[in-house]
């Protein structure tokens, strides 16, 4: 007898695909940011941009970077084991997601905290745990 299977359903699978989108860009930038670091200080100084945003996350520093490269990273694989219908990806992406949201705030003391990841997290962590019960 063939194991039965199971289809996907079409909200988990667009969740998946904006949470492919979103980590995967994350993870990348910030796995850039980190490996140039120093380039990209310079570069501002040098050419005196004023751009209080991002002299602000700049004063993360690297492990800020770092950190949230690594953090993304589990959300995407969190996000890749649910597209396969593996309830470990939801435990993963939704690890990832709480410890995003805390980032800014530990590294970077003057950042506001901010309500709208925090609801549209909340949003994604909903959708995902609708479809818990297909997941193995």
């Amino acid at each position: 007898m063939e194991p039965r299977q199971v289809k996907r359903p079409e909200l988990l699978t667009w969740l998946c695909i904006l949470s492919f989108i979103g980590s995967g860009l994350a993870a990348i930038s910030n796995l850039f940011i980190f490996l140039s670091f120093d380039e990209m200080v310079n570069l501002t100084e040098e050419i005196n941009l004023d751009l209080p945003e991002f002299e602000m996350m700049m004063s993360g520093g690297t492990r800020f970077f770092f950190t949230g490269f690594i953090l993304y990273s589990i959300s995407l694989f969190g996000a890749i084991f649910m597209w396969k219908l593996r309830k470990i990806g939801f435990h993963l992406y939704t690890g990832a997601q709480i410890f995003i949201i805390a980032l800014p705030v530990a590294f970077i003391p003057a950042y506001p905290f901010s309500m709208l990841s925090v609801l549209v997290t909340a949003a994604f962590l909903i959708g995902y745990a609708g479809h818990l019960k297909l997941m193995g």
